[in-house]
């Protein structure tokens, strides 16, 4: 007596994560070398997919100070960058991408990726958001960038609830 039952259906999908931040750190994850952040380079926007537009890149070797690299959509700031290079302390403080990006300091000071997030004002609004930065390095093992990304949701003013916006 045979007492294997086979399956009528397929395995099901597994559930997509729903949070920004944790599907972008597990594709940073998957490109690390052993317990090394990826090298610089070998991690660009694109490999996050669908996200791709809520990410950015930091390059910390400019000369004049850290400058984005890229900016995705969903986080770009109305109006800015006006000039180049888009330097981290000319970033609109009431943006997303301002709250989030002003921790580069602690990437390089941990050595470990870094979620922030918490109340905040997106070119004059209300919201709540949430952001990751991860650490790249050079051949040497220096962090030499960052990569990060970010969401928000709007906070109707009226209510106190949130809404989905970004």
């Amino acid at each position: 007596m045979n007492n294997v039952v086979p399956l009528t259906k397929e395995a099901p999908e597994p559930a997509r994560e729903n949070r920004l931040v944790l599907r972008v750190l597990e594709v940073w994850r998957q490109a690390r070398l052993d317990f090394a952040p990826p090298l610089v380079g070998s991690l660009v926007a694109a490999d996050m997919g669908a996200d791709a537009e809520h990410v950015f890149a930091i390059d910390l070797r400019h000369p004049e100070g850290p400058c984005f690299t890229e900016i995705g959509a969903a986080v770009r700031v109305a109006g800015w960058p006006g000039e180049r290079p888009a330097l981290i302390s000319a970033c609109p403080e009431d943006s997303v991408l301002g709250l989030v990006s002003q921790h580069w300091r602690e990437i390089i000071d941990r050595g470990v990726p870094v979620t922030r997030g918490g109340a905040g004002v997106h070119e004059g609004a209300p919201v709540l958001y949430r952001g990751v930065l991860m650490p790249l390095v050079d051949a040497q093992g220096r962090i030499v960038a960052i990569m990060g990304a970010a969401n928000w949701r709007a906070v109707e003013e009226s209510h106190g609830a949130p809404s989905e916006c970004g």
